[in-house]
């Protein structure tokens, strides 16, 4: 029987883990709480999180995991450091650890994005012993290298340098990026499987599932997915954060984790995410991913991990005839 080792048992995780046995998968989980709720559904459990690379090599080892096994990670973005470190020690298919730290730490990130042309966010050098901006007249954003939160991203208003974390941790290792803020419409693109889906970013607690993101719709996605063919992430769904404005658009973030606004859309039509991203994952066959075209709907998709989600139909909301979202702005991506 093949298995799979699977990096994080929370809540979360649950589903992914039900539909990698569903497959007919031995699953091997690892979570850092021994009480973790995946626990009692793997058939082996090892209170390892998925930090500790070394722990999870033992753990594969112990498991008896070998090249034409797998791993799957549907935990948070820094996961899939220890996920393609392990793959990459077993000789299992799975984005190259070099591949993975470029999409996880900015300091890499945005010099990747401009070798390919990929336009970002001007980018400024920023040194915390000698805290200042280029120029006090522009608004930028303080970001540190691995993070993931607001704690980790500070707007800069005339030149005022917030308090930073005093020390390195995982999410602060060794930098802070000061970048430039861009005007406009903030998109979030998510690429799985040669399928698109497109999220109206209206703040970062609301969005609307929306087709396209303009006329020049399709030069972004192709320029996007130059991102992730160079980097071998076409077996991933990767979730880049975007602005628009009248010029053009440009790349904030990359996301590695399972996309959460597209599993509550898919949630709220009765369709099972998790159970396809874990069927692509694990055999390859992407029949079961859902069609842009076919799940995209007039919904609110709301909400925040500590107070809970909410999925409404804006139809039922509005008039007859009434248009019930933001009209994207004219001249977008001409």
């Amino acid at each position: 029987m093949r298995q799979v080792l699977f990096l994080g048992a929370n809540h979360a995780q649950v589903p992914y883990l039900r539909a990698a046995r569903r497959l007919g998968f031995r699953v091997v989980a690892t979570d850092r709480r021994p009480g973790a709720p995946g626990a009692g559904i793997a058939d082996a459990f090892h209170p390892v999180g998925y930090d500790d690379v070394e722990g999870l090599v033992r753990v594969a080892e112990q498991e008896g995991l070998g090249a034409g096994d797998r791993v799957f990670t549907a935990a948070a973005h820094l996961a899939f450091e220890g996920a393609a470190a392990v793959a990459a020690h077993l000789g299992i298919p799975f984005p190259r650890p070099d591949a993975v730290a470029t999409c996880l730490d900015k300091t890499r990130f945005y010099p990747a994005l401009a070798r390919l042309g990929i336009p970002h966010p001007r980018c400024h050098p920023f040194d915390p012993r000698r805290p200042r901006v280029p120029d006090p007249r522009l608004v930028y954003y303080l970001k540190s290298d691995f993070g993931k939160s607001p704690r980790y991203c500070y707007r800069v208003e005339g030149g005022r340098i917030p308090e930073l974390p005093p020390c390195p941790d995982a999410f602060y290792r060794r930098a802070f990026v000061l970048q430039e803020e861009v005007e406009g419409v903030h998109y979030r693109v998510d690429l799985l499987a040669g399928r698109v889906a497109t999220f109206l970013k209206l703040s970062d607690r609301a969005c609307i599932p929306q087709r396209v993101i303009g006329p020049g719709h399709r030069e972004v996605v192709d320029r996007l997915r130059a991102f992730t063919r160079a980097f071998g992430l076409e077996g991933l769904p990767t979730k880049f954060d975007l602005v628009v404005d009248d010029g053009g658009f440009y790349v904030l973030d990359i996301g590695l984790d399972p996309p959460l606004r597209l599993r509550l859309l898919c949630e709220h039509l009765g369709l099972d995410l998790p159970g396809a991203l874990v069927r692509y994952a694990l055999r390859g066959e992407p029949d079961e991913l859902p069609l842009w075209s076919a799940v995209c709907r007039p919904v609110l998709i709301a909400g925040t991990s500590e107070a809970g989600y909410r999925v409404e139909d804006l139809l039922a909301r509005v008039p007859a005839g009434e248009v019930p979202v933001p009209a994207a702005r004219a001249g977008l991506l001409r």
